[in-house]
């Protein structure tokens, strides 16, 4: 597969266990994060774009374990901002320190004197965080896949530490159970790429549109699926929260278009039922990541056009851990859509010279 498909996108989707164990070797930031933050009255999750999708997980990962925290867009927090108060911390997530935005959000926390961590690649270019966690080497495609788990990773390590502060003994060992299993159910998944390939071959043969839908945490899993789909293979594709694609968006699905559910065991289960039943009616094609949420569902697997990607999750595994199995299949997903489509999954369009010019009038 690697040979038809030699992308460092892919290289990097099939790295993230192995990173991940070797990121669970290292506590140590992870560690003197928690203790700035276990007398913080509110935490602000900074980033952008994938960055930006990272921290609205992170927003779930660190309320398990108590705190009161909100993600941001970085461009919000330093053009709209929200006031900051003396007992906030922020935490500035990015790939390369080097977003224009992402910069000036972590310099208002500083002139406010706001405690900052700073989540960022090795040789990073950020600079004047009070604590800074590193996550993997700077990521060689384009398309983010490997710093955006790693990032994920460091989150829930900051998690446990928090919890493990804050006297909460069974939730820090249930998240760190859960954490242990990640590069083990990861490899389980990307041994059965195959069937991804076969979705995407599938789409692209036949011109679908691609619609993710998630809920809780996973409702930025379905942006994050998307937005590697467009970067990757520039297709049609949006990700939607599953009670918004049913209030309005589901009018505009088409018999023609690719449905991709996300769905793990939560509180969303009835609902996603009731989305998937509707999807039936309308006579979509549906790929569904996770498991089906009933028997009734379930059946539906059976109809043509209709498939799942099992992920393995036992029952007791954390929900807000979940994002970082239920973006493998997307990330490869949008691999193998660029390779069906021809496309180079790691340049941005930046081989393109109109897409070069436009990129050249924006300063990121």
């Amino acid at each position: 597969m690697a040979a038809e498909t030699p992308t460092r996108l892919y290289q990097s989707i099939h790295a993230q266990p192995e990173a991940i164990r070797g990121l669970l070797q290292d506590w140590d930031g992870a560690e003197q994060a928690a203790k700035q933050m276990a007398q913080a009255g509110r935490v602000l999750l900074a980033g952008i774009g994938t960055s930006f999708h990272a921290a609205t997980v992170g927003e779930y990962i660190l309320r398990a374990a108590g705190a009161e925290a909100w993600a941001v867009r970085s461009f919000e927090l330093v053009q709209y901002p929200r006031p900051l108060h003396k007992n906030d911390v922020v935490i500035v997530i990015s790939h390369r320190g080097n977003k224009q935005q992402g910069g000036l959000a972590l310099q208002r926390a500083k002139e406010e004197k706001v405690p900052v961590i700073g989540i960022t690649g090795k040789n990073s270019k950020m600079a004047g965080a009070d604590i800074t966690l590193e996550t993997v080497e700077q990521d060689p495609s384009s398309t983010h896949s490997i710093s955006y788990t790693a990032t994920l990773t460091r989150l829930v390590q900051i998690a446990i530490q928090l919890a493990k502060l804050t006297g909460q003994a069974q939730q820090a060992r249930r998240l760190e159970e859960g954490l242990s299993q990640i590069p083990a159910l990861m490899e389980r998944s990307l041994a059965r790429e195959a069937e991804v390939q076969k979705i995407a071959r599938e789409a692209v043969q036949q011109q679908r549109r691609l619609y993710f839908v998630g809920a809780g945490p996973n409702a930025i899993t379905a942006s994050e699926g998307a937005l590697k789909a467009k970067e990757a293979a520039y297709v049609t594709t949006e990700g939607f929260e599953l009670e918004q694609a049913i209030h309005g968006p589901l009018v505009a699905f088409e018999a023609d278009d690719l449905l991709i559910p996300i769905n793990v065991k939560g509180p969303a289960q009835p609902r996603m039922a009731d989305l998937l039943l509707a999807l039936n009616e309308i006579g979509l094609r549906v790929w569904l990541i996770g498991d089906a949420p009933d028997e009734q569902t379930a059946a539906l697997l059976q109809r043509e056009g209709w498939s799942n990607f099992p992920l393995s999750i036992g029952p007791d595994f954390p929900e807000e851990l979940t994002p970082l199995l239920t973006v493998v299949p997307a990330q490869l997903l949008a691999n193998f859509l660029a390779g069906e489509r021809g496309t180079d999954a790691d340049a941005f369009r930046l081989d393109h010279e109109a897409y070069k010019r436009a990129m050249a009038r924006i300063r990121l």
